[in-house]
């Protein structure tokens, strides 16, 4: 088992966006990350909240208890090495910059998971969450950043929430509904709810705006699923309804 200390453990979950990052100022990058470094025990709070939400996206393997057992460390190490796999696969980086034998969270994987993330037009900060992991496992990738990254949800979620009346708003999100498929929908509703229904009610994207809370996981796992559904042709009529006057 490669992975043992509480500050690559902290550094994994940071890079698989199940951890907040301190950044650290004068970041050493021939070891880490630019994340604070942090060997604490893995007691504290926000880590061991950190910890079992990794745990919760592999409850099939793991069991939800917050603590970083041997179990939770090997599906960690294969999720690492399966994002780097996807990288190399991608072209992000190669063998050298990356080895096989080191499954760490380092500054070859974050410089990596930066230069995909600059190739699909996402925020570059050298997290991969999970969204974007998934997206990692398509056999091939766009060549160009998505013009639908220029909508982004969030921000219309803050601005939504300060006129929730807003007719223009009502009819945008109203439209997003129904211009979406039912499988993008069901699995919205899934990761808003922490669900896995096969055919569930869905949830009404109104509702979503209404009462997003950013510091839930399950609203912005919902939420950025969403987002990364979203055509340029869909993003388009969404825009022009939602600053109509």
């Amino acid at each position: 088992m490669a992975i043992s200390s509480p500050e690559v453990i902290r550094h994994i979950l940071i890079g698989l966006g199940y951890l907040a990052p301190e950044i650290d100022p004068k970041p050493d990058l021939t070891k880490f990350a630019p994340w604070k470094r942090n060997n604490n025990s893995l007691t504290d709070d926000p880590t061991e909240e950190a910890i079992k939400k990794f745990q919760k996206q592999y409850s099939q393997k793991l069991v939800v208890n917050g603590n970083a057992d041997a179990e939770t460390r090997t599906v960690m190490e294969d999720t690492v090495k399966g994002l780097q796999n996807r990288l190399k696969f991608h072209g992000f980086a190669t063998n050298a910059e990356i080895p096989q034998d080191l499954p760490f969270y380092g500054p070859a994987t974050y410089t990596a998971v930066k230069k995909f993330q600059k190739s699909q037009g996402l925020t570059e900060n050298g997290i991969a969450t999970i969204e974007q992991r998934q997206i990692l496992q398509q056999p091939s990738l766009t060549d160009k950043p998505h013009p639908q990254s220029q909508l982004k949800l969030i921000d219309l979620c803050f601005q939504f929430k300060k006129n929730p009346q807003n007719p223009s708003y009502i009819a945008a999100l109203n439209n997003l509904q129904q211009n979406l498929p039912k499988d993008v929908l069901h699995k919205v509703t899934n990761k808003w709810r922490g669900t896995n229904d096969q055919n569930p009610e869905i949830v009404k994207l109104t509702n979503v705006f209404t009462y997003y809370d950013d510091n839930n996981q399950n609203h912005r796992d919902a939420l950025n699923h969403l987002q990364s559904q979203i055509t340029p042709a869909i993003s388009q009529a969404f825009l022009s309804l939602w600053n109509k006057k």
